[in-house]
């Protein structure tokens, strides 16, 4: 839940113009509606991988024996 000064806080981010405008332009940008090739992902996985230079924590391996699709 939402503490009152976070829903205040909300409430003026929400009257601000500049706001708005910053959120209409990102949703007109965004890629969500356009198909991307595997070049783009990998393209894109790249440059999120240098973000963060260290590399992952290895995980072990979950072995499922009853999976249904």
């Amino acid at each position: 839940m939402l503490s009152e000064e976070e829903k205040q806080e909300m409430r003026e981010m929400a009257g601000s113009a500049a706001i708005r405008d910053e959120f209409r332009l990102l949703r007109r940008l965004s890629l969500a509606h356009q198909r991307v090739d595997v070049d783009g992902y990998i393209q894109f996985l790249t440059a999120m991988a240098r973000l963060n230079p260290k590399p992952a924590v290895p995980r072990t391996f979950v072995k499922y024996t009853s999976v249904k699709l």
